[in-house]
C-alpha cells in the first residue's frame, strides 16, 4: 500500500485543513468528556483523523487501512500507518492549540482597544503588546530588571505621596481624629456615640442628595431604622451555631427560598445559600462547577468562558480556584457577549459559561436563552450573574413597561445551573448579603467544605466563612419581608422609568451616545468627539459620583431609589450638558493633569505589571490609619 499523501503545506490549504478539523475535534473533545476513559479517546481520534486524511482514497483502500489500524490498536502495536497518522494528529492538534491561543490573544487586544464604532486603535494595540513583551523580557535580565524596578518604584513613591494627601483630605472632611494606637483606658461610650453620629451626618449628605451612581440603593429613613433594629436585636447571632440561634436557620432558608421563587426555581429543586456579597456568590458558583466536573469528568484543567464585560469577581474566582478564564469579546453593536466567540472557545475542559443580567459596565443583558441552549448541547454549566438585576428584572418582566423588553434569564431556561443575586443592592438589605442559587442540591454540595478528621470535632461550613453575622441575615430577611412583592414592583417601576427619562434627555445632547440598548437601571454613555472621561471628572466637581469605565471609555449612572425624582433628574441633565460643553471646548487643548481621564489614559498605554503595582499602592494607601 502506498504511503499516505502528505498534507498540502501552503498556508491557504493549511488553514482550510485546520478549519475543517475544528468542529470534528470539538465534537471528539465533547465525546471524550462523556466517555471519560482515555482508552476510548485514542482510537476514536486516530480513526477520525485517519479517515479525514484519506478522504480521497478508494473505499477498498480505506477499508483495508482501517482494518489494519483497528487490528494494531487492539494489539497495542504501532504500525507504520498508525505512526504516520499519530504524527499528523499531533501536528494538527498542536497547530490548532497555537492558533487558538494566538486568536484569543488577538481578540483580547482588539476588544480592549476598539472604540465604540468598532474601529481598532492599532497604535495602542502595538504599543501595549510591545511594552508588555519588553517588560516581561526585561525582568529576566538583571541589569534591565534593576532599571525597571527603579522606574516603577519612583512612580509608586510619587503616587503614595499624592494618595496620602488625598485621603488625609477626605478623612478631614469627616472631622475624624486619627488614632495611631488603641486608647489606654478606653473612650467613654457617649463620646464614641456622639462622634459616630456626627460623622454619619456629614457622610450621609452625599448619598442622600441622589448624586451617587449606585452605592446606596434605597436609603429611606424608616427602612433604615428597621434594618438597624433587626441588626441590633440579633447582633450576637452566628449561623455556625444553630443550636443556640435557630432563628438564623429560618431567616436564611426563607430568604433563599423567596429568591429562588423569584427566579422561577420554586418547583424545580432550586436551592442555595446566603453569602457575604456578590463576589463570594460568584466564587462559590465557580468552585461548585470546578469540583463537580473534576469529580464526574476528571477535568483537572478547568476553563470558564466569560465576556470582557463580565464582573471582575469571576477573574478573582478563577485566580483563587486555579481555573483558566477564557475571555471573549462583546458584540460591537449590542455590547452583549459574542455568541460566535463563545462557540469557538468551548472545549472539553470548559466547565461553565458566565453570563450577566445585566452586566455592570453597560447595563446590557446577555442573550441567556441562546447561551442556555448552547450549554445544554455541550454539557457545560451556565452561571447567570444577576447580582445587579436580581431584584429588578423579575419585577420589570411582570410590569410590562412600554419600551422595556426583559428577556428570559433565569431557571426557567434549562441550561442555567447557577445564579448570583445580591440582596444588599436592589433587595435594599444592609451591606454584606447575597444569595447564590443552584439548579439542584447535588451541585450545591460542591460549594461546601467538610473536614471530618479535625481534633476539634466534625467541621463543615456551607460558604467560605466559618462564623457569619446572623445580624445581617436577620436584616436581610426584614428588608424583603417588609417591602414584599408589591413594594419591589413599585420601586422597580420608579427606577426603570427614571432611567428611561434620563436616557431620552442624554440622547439629545450633542457629542454623546448611549452604549447598547439598556433595559434595566444602568445608563451608559460615551463620545467619539472628545474624551468622555473628562466629563466624569467635571461632573465630580459638581458633586456627582459617577462610574468611569474603559474599553471603551464611557461613563455610567446606576439609577436607584435616590436618583428618582424631578429635582435630581433635572440637576443631572443640566450639569451634564454644562460639563459636555466644557469638555468639548477643551478637546483640542492639552489634557489637564489628574482625574480619572489621566489615570485611565496612563493605564491604557502601560503594560499590566506596572499598572497592578500602582493599583496595589492605591489599596495600601486606603488601608493606612
Amino acid at each position: 500500500m502506498p504511503p499516505p499523501p502528505p498534507l498540502t503545506t501552503t498556508l491557504p490549504s493549511l488553514c482550510r485543513h485546520v478549519d475543517l478539523l475544528f468542529d470534528p475535534l470539538g465534537l471528539l473533545f465533547d465525546l471524550r468528556r462523556r466517555l471519560i476513559q482515555a482508552s476510548t479517546w485514542g482510537p476514536l481520534a486516530l480513526l477520525a483523523c485517519f479517515t479525514y486524511r484519506h478522504q480521497n482514497s478508494s473505499n477498498a483502500e480505506i477499508k483495508s487501512v482501517l482494518d489494519t489500524l483497528l487490528g494494531a490498536v487492539s494489539k497495542g502495536v504501532l504500525s507504520p500507518a498508525m505512526k504516520t497518522v499519530m504524527g499528523d494528529i499531533a501536528g494538527l492538534v498542536l497547530l490548532r492549540e497555537v492558533l487558538k491561543y494566538a486568536l484569543a490573544t488577538q481578540r483580547c487586544l482588539l476588544n480592549a482597544y476598539t472604540n465604540t464604532n468598532g474601529q481598532v486603535k492599532w497604535g495602542k494595540v502595538i504599543q501595549r503588546t510591545v511594552l508588555t513583551y519588553v517588560m516581561a523580557l526585561g525582568k529576566k535580565l538583571p541589569v534591565v530588571s534593576g532599571i525597571i524596578e527603579k522606574e516603577v518604584a519612583g512612580e509608586v513613591s510619587k503616587m503614595e505621596k499624592d494618595l496620602d494627601h488625598e485621603f488625609s483630605e477626605l478623612k478631614a472632611k469627616s472631622n475624624l481624629e486619627l488614632l495611631d494606637k488603641m486608647p489606654e483606658s478606653g473612650i467613654p461610650a457617649k463620646e464614641i456615640s456622639d462622634m459616630m453620629d456626627r460623622v454619619a451626618v456629614i457622610e450621609d449628605k452625599m448619598w442622600e442628595s441622589g448624586r451617587c451612581s449606585g452605592a446606596v440603593y434605597h436609603g429611606e429613613r424608616d427602612h433604615l431604622k428597621l434594618l438597624n433594629k433587626a441588626y441590633a436585636a440579633f447582633s450576637l447571632t452566628n449561623p455556625l451555631h444553630p443550636d443556640i440561634w435557630p432563628s438564623s436557620m429560618k431567616f436564611e432558608a426563607e430568604v433563599v427560598k423567596w429568591v429562588a421563587n423569584m427566579m422561577r426555581g420554586d418547583d424545580d429543586g432550586v436551592c442555595g445559600a446566603l453569602t457575604s456579597g456578590g463576589t463570594e456568590s460568584i466564587i462559590l458558583a465557580a468552585k461548585s462547577h470546578r469540583d463537580k466536573f473534576r469529580e464526574e469528568y476528571n477535568i483537572t484543567q478547568p476553563e470558564i468562558i466569560a465576556c470582557t464585560s463580565a464582573h471582575a469577581a469571576i477573574d478573582k474566582a478563577c485566580d483563587l480556584m486555579g481555573i483558566k478564564l477564557v475571555k471573549v469579546p462583546m458584540n460591537k453593536d449590542t455590547y452583549e457577549i459574542d455568541m460566535n466567540a463563545v462557540s469557538r472557545a468551548l472545549t472539553a475542559d470548559t466547565i461553565m459559561i458566565y453570563s450577566s443580567a445585566p452586566n455592570f459596565p453597560n447595563g446590557i443583558i446577555d442573550p441567556i436563552k441562546e447561551l442556555s441552549e448552547m450549554a445544554v448541547a455541550r454539557g457545560v454549566g451556565l452561571h447567570v450573574d444577576c447580582c445587579l438585576g436580581g431584584f429588578i428584572l423579575p419585577f420589570a418582566k411582570k410590569l410590562n413597561i412600554p419600551g422595556v423588553n426583559i428577556p428570559d434569564f433565569d431557571f426557567g431556561l434549562p441550561g442555567v445551573t447557577s445564579m448570583s443575586v445580591d440582596t444588599h443592592k436592589y433587595g435594599y438589605a444592609s451591606k454584606g448579603t447575597s444569595v447564590v442559587l443552584y439548579r439542584d442540591s447535588k451541585l450545591r454540595k460542591y460549594q461546601y467544605f467538610a473536614y471530618p478528621d479535625w481534633t476539634g470535632g466534625l467541621y463543615v461550613t456551607p460558604t467560605i466563612a466559618g462564623s457569619r453575622p446572623g445580624a445581617l441575615t436577620a436584616a436581610c430577611w426584614a428588608s424583603l419581608a417588609t417591602l414584599g412583592q408589591q413594594g419591589f414592583m413599585e420601586r422597580t417601576r420608579e427606577i426603570i422609568e427614571c432611567r428611561m427619562r434620563l436616557q431620552k434627555e442624554v440622547e439629545k445632547i450633542d457629542g454623546l451616545f448611549i452604549l447598547g440598548n439598556p433595559q434595566a437601571m444602568i445608563l451608559c454613555f460615551g463620545s467619539n468627539d472628545f474624551p468622555v472621561l473628562n466629563v466624569g471628572d467635571l461632573m465630580s466637581k459638581k458633586g456627582w459620583s459617577l462610574n468611569s469605565l474603559q474599553h471603551p471609555d464611557s461613563i455610567h449612572l446606576c439609577c436607584t431609589v435616590r436618583t428618582c425624582g424631578p429635582e435630581v433628574e433635572a440637576d443631572f441633565i443640566t450639569d451634564l450638558k454644562a460639563c459636555v460643553a466644557q469638555a468639548a471646548a477643551r478637546a483640542l487643548e492639552a489634557p489637564e493633569e489628574g482625574g480619572n481621564a489621566a489615570i485611565y489614559g496612563m493605564a491604557s498605554g502601560m503594560p499590566s505589571g506596572p499598572v497592578k503595582e500602582l493599583m496595589y499602592t492605591y489599596t495600601d494607601a486606603k488601608l493606612k490609619a
